[in-house]
């Protein structure tokens, strides 16, 4: 694993090199290990390396025999060897064992289409001298980030956005649309960023840059067509013979290995086909919470290391960690994505640094095989939604939305049932603030933008040939909140940490298989990801798999009313947050109010509120700073690993 940045000027420029030395140190965390730069007119590629396949000789910027292509490439390619086996034979010569020298050779025969023959995770630039053209790519589903801009007539590309300001003239300006997306969605979706002018190149695309023409091109798209008719049986045997293959793939590498063990069906699943290949204890590290309440866990994962006899490590976070290790989470993310679960994940990486280099994690499968209750429950909110107007607002005004708070779960049922438009109920279910709600929110500055909220899953919707409901919204759901939320807030919180982060479930002839599967195996009833279920409860003990999904839940909501009521109440009622003209001030003390008196929970919207504001203050307000080297917490350091049996 590893950073980039590519910068390409059409009129022939030659960079600096100075800029180039700047967006490499920018990204450092991703490749501790091995810097390389190259440049001449038109283009410059920096470089930090992850050293994990070919340790020796993986070096990069690399290029062919004769210097006319060049790479830059983060990611790893599974099936690499099998891409050199069928390159050497029509006269490739290689030098390496890196599956970046493939990407080379493939690109040289196939031109830019090689990137479909790809089974990996990957963001990549390549170079070619004879045609001085600069060649940019990302994986399928957006596994590995990829950015770009334009600034002084040349295009700059880098791993995370930080990099990008180490080019003149790139500037940090709030895009005013996406602030209205964060306090939606929680992220931002691709195209956009946060920052005005820079983009994300979007998942299963690629930008060709020649002679003065940009060409975009959307090279995958996922297919829930035509429909694989499994009996139950055929599927449970079908899904174990392919993730077995994915794991085994994900295994590859030189350097030591391990996997994140949350304790849910999804990371539980691959840590036991892990252990079922491997011929020593895997290494598995969880994260548990100092909290009062359903908030671990810690007991699920424990009992899976238990039967799967894996080195197992845990470390337990508390509101102080999250405290002091916040000016980080800011500098690392780069945007304000609002996924709380970046907190543990960003400390539980630090910590398995300390044991291994890289790790194998579960995300996807509730994507892929429908997994969040929403999936089961979407019809009775569709249904809802489709009364009159009078009858649900009632019902909804009187009924759900007066319930305890251990109720929360139907309330966003509720929240969600609110609109018969298609975008607005499916972006309702994770989000935010929507519909009313929003708009009373917003102030001067972003009420004209209130429609941006939802644009991305207009967007995603009109582009879905999916055409059954649930197909649609695991497609929708694929392309927005797996890419933009959870794999953003993976990769950036384990290269915080210099590892890398491997997701077997996001294995592409997995994917394409997973998206054609009949829905009675993802869906019966209210039960979700009845398939992976089934797999689970042959593979690992029956009461971590049937248990109601907990997810990894973060105690946002005590810890807002304890030690962090201080910081959460000085922060978003500060007069330079105040001044911005984002929100209707007694709108936002009401929210800050409501949540501390303990008359409403409202963890998720401040939380939302909160990261937009740090973000704001760190790279909107000043010129941020490198963050802090992280350091084991002194309760951390002294705790022994739980090693089980």
């Amino acid at each position: 694993m590893c950073g980039f940045a590519a910068w390409y000027d059409p009129q022939g420029a030659t960079p600096d090199r100075a800029w180039l030395e700047a967006a490499a140190a920018s990204i450092r965390h991703r490749g501790p290990d091995d810097e390389g730069f190259f440049s001449e007119a038109h283009v410059g590629l920096a470089f930090r390396r992850l050293a994990i396949v070919d340790v020796d000789a993986g070096h990069q910027p690399l290029s062919n025999e004769d210097g006319s292509i060049w790479i830059a490439f983060n990611g790893e390619i599974y099936n690499h060897a099998e891409l050199r086996a069928e390159l050497e034979p029509r006269g490739h010569r290689y030098r390496t064992h890196s599956d970046t020298e493939t990407l080379v050779h493939a690109y040289e025969e196939w031109g830019p289409d090689f990137v479909k023959r790809l089974n990996g995770m990957f963001a990549l630039s390549i170079w070619d001298r004879k045609r001085r053209r600069l060649f940019v790519a990302r994986d399928r589903v957006g596994i590995k980030p990829l950015y770009w801009t334009r600034s002084n007539g040349a295009y700059a590309f880098a791993s995370e956005i930080k990099a990008l300001f180490a080019f003149p003239g790139v500037a940090r300006a709030p895009r005013l649309d996406s602030v209205v997306e964060h306090l939606t969605l929680r992220y931002c979706a691709a195209p956009a960023t946060m920052f005005e002018g820079i983009h994300k190149l979007p998942p299963g695309h690629s930008l060709l840059l020649e002679d003065g023409r940009e060409t975009l091109t959307c090279w995958w798209h996922g297919e829930y067509g035509p429909r694989i008719e499994l009996s139950d049986e055929d599927a449970l045997a079908e899904v174990e013979k392919r993730l077995e293959a994915s794991v085994k793939s994900h295994l590859m590498s030189e350097v030591p290995l391990g996997a994140l063990l949350s304790g849910g069906v999804d990371s539980s699943l691959v840590v036991a086909l892990m252990s079922r290949m491997s011929g020593r204890a895997v290494q598995t590290f969880s994260v548990g919470f100092d909290a009062p309440g359903p908030y671990s866990e810690l007991p699920f994962a424990r009992r899976v290391a238990e039967h799967c006899g894996t080195e197992h490590h845990e470390i337990v976070v508390g509101a102080q960690d999250l405290l002091r290790e916040l000016p980080q989470l800011v500098w690392h993310q780069d945007e304000p994505v609002s996924e709380p679960a970046a907190i543990p994940t960003f400390l539980i990486s630090q910590f398995a640094r300390r044991t291994v280099t890289v790790v194998l994690t579960g995300e996807g499968g509730d994507e892929l095989f429908a997994g969040y209750p929403k999936y089961a429950v979407e019809p009775y909110a569709r249904a809802l939604a489709h009364l009159p107007a009078p009858l649900r607002d009632a019902f909804l005004d009187h009924g759900i939305d007066q319930l305890p708070f251990r109720f929360r779960k139907l309330q966003v049922v509720g929240r969600s049932a609110r609109f018969r438009d298609e975008a607005d109920r499916l972006a309702a279910w994770f989000a935010g603030f929507t519909g009313a709600e929003r708009g009373r929110l917003l102030g001067p500055r972003l009420r004209e933008h209130a429609a941006a909220g939802t644009a991305p899953f207009r967007r995603a919707l009109a582009a879905s040939a999916a055409r059954e409901n649930l197909d649609r919204m695991l497609d929708v759901d694929v392309r927005t909140w797996l890419t933009d939320d959870l794999l953003m807030k993976m990769d950036k919180m384990s290269m915080a940490a210099s590892i890398e982060a491997r997701v077997p479930l996001l294995d592409n002839p997995l994917i394409e298989w997973a998206m054609r599967l009949s829905p009675r195996h993802k869906i019966r009833g209210l039960e979700g990801k009845v398939l992976l279920k089934r797999l689970a409860r042959k593979l690992l003990p029956v009461e971590v798999v049937d248990r109601p999904k907990v997810g990894f839940t973060v105690p946002l909501s005590p810890w807002f009313r304890g030690e962090m009521r201080e910081m959460l109440a000085d922060t978003l009622l500060s007069p330079t947050a105040l001044g911005r003209g984002y929100f209707e001030e007694k709108v936002l003390r009401g929210y800050v109010e409501d949540h501390l008196a303990g008359r409403r929970d409202r963890g998720r919207e401040l939380w939302t509120l909160l990261t937009l504001e740090l973000w704001h203050q760190y790279w909107i307000d000043r010129v941020p700073a490198r963050a802090t080297p992280w350091t084991v917490p002194a309760r951390v350091a002294a705790a022994a690993p739980a090693r089980s049996a």
